[in-house]
């Protein structure tokens, strides 16, 4: 072949080698381009969520607290004093002591965050008012608060509910504050006073992760699309709220979903909406949106020379790359980039699993931890030492729970376990997961809170568990361990599955069916957990009851049905016996009364009967009828409810009924044995 021939063809093999290479080139420079915007948006996304989680955590909270602290008996104890109000508020006295410090308390809550708490009348004048945990004298209390944007919307709700205000300036410090406000609750339904606080807008921004990290946490008002917080502009005093100059998302909120992505001129954005709840003005979105903005060349670097020789296997590891690269997808989603540990959404994932195979048996234990002492550590040593501090308290705490349960950060310095709950586990883990969250060093010590639940008997859906747990750790906070109240109620359920786990099984049910008729009456949370508490423990008499009358088949002769009848009284000596469940016995005691006066063992009727009482006696009668005992087949849901129906007014509480037919009935019931 002549030399000219051979040289093209060479030629010719080189161009197509070259092709071949720009080819791979482009292939490899989209790629990393693909891979930067999607981790950029997996990272603005978890910007997004993770800032709306504390917002929706703050909002939910803040209305417990306020809740809680409206029903101190301070608060009415004050009206209840003689003279006038201004009278009462001249004279002082312990009351007025006790209503300052529970104001003052909030600055404990929530370190500064709150500018002011008040306790105002109906008639607008301030009876109490504490500025960053000074108290106001009398001649600086203001005489017509009427005027604020939260005076009128509180004094609107009924009882047990909270307003939640739209960012105002306050007129005592000048910085633009959300309010929390609720009535005070009296039992005839009027409203003298609300109780209210101010958390400071700043406050929420500084939540926020900071702009130098490449990106920008925005807080977006979904009505108008204002730019209301700014984590890149401090909230001055006497400067307009947030950033007015922003205009980008004016006219676009209207068309979002509940999540999602978007381009602002340019750059990448993630947006998660806030969770609406009733009472709460502010309708929100947080975006975190990228500082740079996103080119053509965005990810694409210089390829090496050396792509001529590792072409022909580029095709092959690029394929390689992207399947792990979907992988770490996937394990992203689930696991917190800080910790390695899981995150709030392979939470919510394991507590379905883990209440669709929970039982009163083999119950399933959720614990929320949370951190005393970081804010200080992470204000006085930075945020880099904060991280890794989290980091190694959770690497802490995987490690030393080992098989014993899984451990999840779901935001901020809160950390979860989820484990299975045997006879003698829960102790263990919670001794686990609070040695884990500990350390110590010169100048600083980490400890824990916590709050802990069971599972299926204090919730029966993954939203109600996080209210659940997040509850019981607020109540919590200050103590240090389990609540003796709670340590009891497991010791005495404990006895009584080991005597007849069948037996255990209804009463859970029973305690079930009972916090749902709570909430369709729609009482307060810690109403519902007392009355939930008393239905677990209401046969706890029956320890007292031989076996032979308990399990008996056929009818009980009348020696054994006098036998029986001491249930109440047994149980109430067992409950008052144990100081933090004495709360609990009058219900345990009233528990077998009827409607009609005719129950056991004091013949109350109607509403001489305590309403806990009387709800724990419709679920208790509806358990026991959909359930196998030895002395009856279970009935249908449908024919139970029916029998309830022609009981109602005599043996049972009519609006108990009525609760009981709106509640949906597990599934698992006709399991449940033992005597009604």
């Amino acid at each position: 072949m002549r030399p000219g021939v051979q040289m093209r063809r060479l030629l010719l093999s080189m161009l197509a080698g070259a092709i071949a290479l720009l080819v791979v080139g482009v292939s490899a420079g989209q790629s990393g381009r693909t891979g930067t915007m999607t981790r950029e948006r997996r990272t603005l996304a978890h910007d997004a969520t993770e800032h709306a989680q504390v917002l929706d955590a703050y909002f939910a909270r803040a209305a417990s607290i306020v809740l809680l602290m409206a029903h101190e008996p301070q608060f009415l104890d004050f009206y209840l004093e003689p003279g006038d109000r201004a009278e009462r508020v001249r004279r002082g006295g312990a009351t007025l002591d006790q209503i300052n410090d529970a104001l003052g308390y909030l600055e404990t809550l929530y370190p500064g965050r709150i500018d002011e708490a008040c306790f105002i009348d109906a008639s607008g004048a301030e009876n109490a008012r504490t500025v960053r945990g000074e108290r106001a004298t009398v001649d600086d209390l203001s005489p017509d608060e009427s005027k604020n944007p939260f005076f009128a919307p509180t004094f609107a709700l009924d009882a047990g509910q909270v307003y939640q205000a739209k960012p105002y300036v306050s007129p005592d410090t000048d910085e633009w504050v959300i309010a929390n406000s609720t009535p005070v609750p009296v039992a005839d339904g009027s409203k003298p006073a609300i109780v209210h606080f101010e958390v400071s807008v700043e406050s929420f921004r500084r939540e926020a992760p900071p702009s130098g990290i490449g990106r920008t946490v925005l807080v977006v008002d979904a009505d108008t699309g204002d730019v209301v917080i700014n984590s890149a502009r401090p909230q001055e005093i006497g400067a307009p709220l947030g950033d007015p100059g922003d205009t980008r998302f004016r006219g676009l909120t209207g068309h979002w979903g509940h999540a999602g992505h978007l381009d602002i001129d340019g750059h990448q954005g993630a947006y998660q909406r806030i969770t609406s709840t009733a009472g709460n003005a502010n309708h929100w979105y947080v975006v975190s949106v990228a500082n740079r903005a996103s080119g053509p060349l965005t990810g694409v670097g210089l390829l090496p020379i050396a792509m001529v020789v590792v072409g022909l296997i580029l095709a092959g590891y690029l394929l390689l790359a992207l399947r792990r690269s979907r992988a770490v997808l996937v394990t992203a989603a689930y696991t917190d980039p800080l910790t390695g540990l899981h995150n709030r959404r392979q939470l919510v994932a394991d507590l379905e699993n883990h209440l669709a195979r929970a039982s009163a048996e083999h119950p399933a234990l959720l614990v929320l931890c949370d951190l005393n002492g970081f804010k200080v550590y992470n204000d006085t040593f930075g945020h880099p030492a904060g991280d890794a501090l989290l980091a190694r308290l959770g690497t802490a705490l995987k490690r030393d729970l080992g098989h014993n349960g899984r451990a999840y950060r779901i935001g901020g310095d809160e950390f979860c376990i989820l484990a299975a709950s045997g006879r003698n586990g829960t102790d263990e883990v919670i001794s686990i997961a609070l040695r884990a969250l500990s350390e110590h060093g010169d100048g600083f010590s980490i400890t824990a809170s916590y709050g802990a639940i069971l599972l299926p008997a204090e919730a029966s859906s993954p939203t109600e568990a996080m209210r659940a747990v997040d509850l019981r750790m607020y109540e919590n906070k200050n103590s240090g361990r389990m609540p003796a109240d709670a340590q009891t109620t497991n010791a005495l359920m404990r006895a009584m599955r080991e005597r007849d786990p069948d037996w255990a099984r209804r009463i859970a049910l029973t305690a079930d069916l009972a916090g749902q008729v709570c909430r369709k009456l729609g009482l307060p949370p810690a109403d519902e957990a007392r009355i939930r508490q008393a239905a677990q423990l209401h046969d706890v008499g029956k320890v007292g009851i031989p076996d032979d009358v308990l399990h008996k088949p056929g009818p009980l002769a009348p020696e054994e049905w006098a036998f029986l009848q001491q249930v109440p009284s047994i149980g109430e000596r067992i409950t008052a016996s144990a100081p933090a469940l004495a709360g609990l016995a009058p219900l345990i005691r009233s528990a077998r009364e009827r409607y009609d006066g005719t129950g056991y063992p004091d013949r109350l009727a109607g509403d001489d009967i305590p309403l806990g009482a009387r709800i724990i006696a419709g679920a208790a009668a509806l358990a026991a009828m959909i359930s196998t005992r030895p002395y009856a087949a279970p009935r249908s849901p449908a024919a139970a409810l029916a029998e309830l129906s022609r009981g109602a007014g005599t043996q049972f509480d009519p609006q108990v009924v009525a609760a009981l037919h709106e509640a949906t009935m597990p599934t698992h019931s006709n399991e449940v044995t033992a005597h009604a």
